[in-house]
């Protein structure tokens, strides 16, 4: 079946009337129209939204806690289940099939999550990147290392910060050979999940390396080359 969205525009009136409704106690408007687009493979999506739904709904519950206060202890285990559930598919680069994901299925995990559904950057509205459930499928999808004994190993390393700041914000999601060797260089193997790079140190190479993409394509980088290229600027750096 095609796969639905909402238009950003439909969405931000829909969540503006949700706000003022439940202020007033009044019964919910409802969602916007759902609209369809014709690309890519037949997907159940109302059953895939409402198996992510259940999960993502058990792990709050076994956390207790609101997800304000818990953030990471909620999207560090939760990103690998949006990656897993979700198939490749056209939709998952639009960002307005986020925003009908996160309006239609996600309106009680956002406000367990932020402790309100006020701030209507985390279902998309304003930059995609903030969308929640599109941030937590873009950690596992960074994060995933298929055929690996630990296939979301490098999803689960680094606390929000770091995946904000380091790699969202830089926009690494186009560079994600690159993103996986940051993420390798920063929390290697052998240090089983403990960060390489203290708070301080990572934001002067992220800084750095900021700076370096101007006149570099971090996006043709292999593998091979974005590991020597972290270790060579990191040994530069320390010698200064």
């Amino acid at each position: 079946m095609p796969y639905p969205y909402f238009s950003k525009a439909e969405a931000r009136a829909y969540l503006a009337a949700l706000s003022v409704s439940r202020s007033a106690g009044e019964e919910p408007p409802l969602l916007p129209e759902t609209h369809l687009n014709s690309e890519g493979e037949t997907v159940d999506w109302e059953a895939t939204a409402e198996d992510l739904k259940v999960e993502l709904e058990n792990l709050m519950t076994s956390i207790g806690e609101t997800g304000k206060n818990s953030g990471s202890e909620f999207e560090t285990p939760a990103s690998p289940v949006v990656h897993r559930l979700l198939p490749e598919h056209p939709a998952l680069a639009d960002p307005e099939f986020w925003i009908w994901l996160a309006v239609s299925f996600g309106q009680d995990i956002v406000q367990w999550r932020y402790g309100s559904i006020g701030n209507h950057s985390n279902f998309g509205i304003g930059g995609a990147g903030e969308n929640l459930f599109y941030r937590l499928w873009l950690r596992g999808e960074i994060g995933h290392t298929p055929g690996s004994e630990d296939e979301y190993r490098l999803a689960r390393y680094g606390d929000i910060d770091f995946w904000r700041s380091h790699i969202f914000r830089q926009s690494y999601g186009d560079a994600r050979i690159f993103a996986r060797a940051f993420l390798e260089f920063q929390f290697p193997v052998k240090r089983n999940g403990k960060a390489r790079l203290k708070q301080a140190e990572v934001r002067v190479l992220a800084k750095h390396l900021k700076r370096a993409r101007s006149n570099l394509l971090f996006e043709v980088m292999s593998a091979e080359r974005a590991t020597r290229f972290l270790e060579t600027e990191w040994q530069r750096l320390e010698s200064e």
